[in-house]
């Protein structure tokens, strides 16, 4: 397009930059779904969705089909003292029961709607496939922050109190908030009871069966947890917010205010800086 076309149509120049400017768009969509293929395809092949916007036949079955040999290699990687034939018939039993169940899908599935009845074992499936690969990135995270500690000389428990307790609470901290403050009348009791339901099922969940699978790895010899001062701190100031909240809240007649979020701040900002100390050596116990 010359000079002269475009001061005589001002318009065809606005149509020529928003086609330019939607083509550039389109292009890096399909640059970062190709830089994202490596993560996504993964999940994606391994994670049985039935939801209407996402069924696809050949998906489902190709993820019952291996989310058995994904579950067979997280085994394998964390057994220790075992043969290469046990790690060759756990892969083998696993690919079994993956045909077995992709023939099954194969068979009991339509092409064209997701199935409408015995959702539960679907369902079933693709939250056992999340939680997997919820412990994977989990996983793969903590070994990045002990790398980059080890990098750039900052301890790895200071990564893990800042960096991965923010990045790890932070979903919560929204989710929460936006309830308290856009949920009506029950909004902030919805955001308080999931403020103390989603640690207490980390710390009862995430604590209780990652120690009973330790413990039975390690039967008939007894499980040994290395003594940690810091675990005492931590495990203090967690009982001292608790009974902060146990103390105000039927003092206010269960009504919120200020006094516990300030109580609140002030036993974390005090747990936090305590830490630090300690992982900095300021401060030994």
């Amino acid at each position: 397009m010359t000079v002269e076309d475009k001061v005589k149509n001002p318009d065809s120049l606005e149509i020529h930059d928003s086609f330019n400017c939607s083509k550039s768009k389109y292009f890096l969509g399909k640059f970062l779904q190709v830089l994202e293929l490596p993560l996504s395809l993964p999940r994606r092949v391994t994670i049985p969705l039935v939801s209407e916007e996402k069924w696809s036949k050949p998906y489902a079955v190709i993820s019952v089909t291996l989310a058995p040999v994904l579950l067979a290699a997280i085994c394998n990687t964390q057994r220790e003292n075992v043969g290469s034939k046990s790690n060759v018939v756990t892969y083998l039993i696993a690919a079994l029961i993956g045909m077995v169940l992709g023939n099954m899908a194969c068979v009991t599935t339509k092409s064209s709607s997701p199935p409408r009845t015995c959702l539960f074992p679907w369902l079933a499936a693709g939250f056992a496939m999340s939680v997997t690969w919820t412990y994977i990135i989990a996983e793969e995270l903590v070994s990045l922050l002990v790398s980059l500690g080890y990098i750039i000389g900052v301890s790895p428990s200071i990564l893990g109190l800042t960096v991965l307790a923010w990045g790890n609470s932070l979903g919560d901290l929204i989710a929460n908030g936006t309830m308290a403050m856009n949920g009506g009348k029950d909004g902030a009791q919805i955001a308080t009871s999931g403020c103390y339901a989603g640690p207490m099922f980390n710390i009862l969940m995430g604590l209780g069966l990652p120690l009973v699978l330790s413990a039975w790895s390690e039967y008939p010899e007894p499980y040994e947890i290395p003594k940690d001062p810091s675990l005492f701190v931590t495990l203090s100031f967690l009982m001292g917010g608790l009974l902060w909240a146990l103390v105000i809240l039927p003092k206010k007649s269960m009504k919120l205010d200020k006094s516990l979020g300030a109580g609140l701040l002030t036993i974390y900002l005090c747990f936090l800086t305590l830490r630090i100390a300690m992982a900095v050596g300021i401060l030994k116990f």
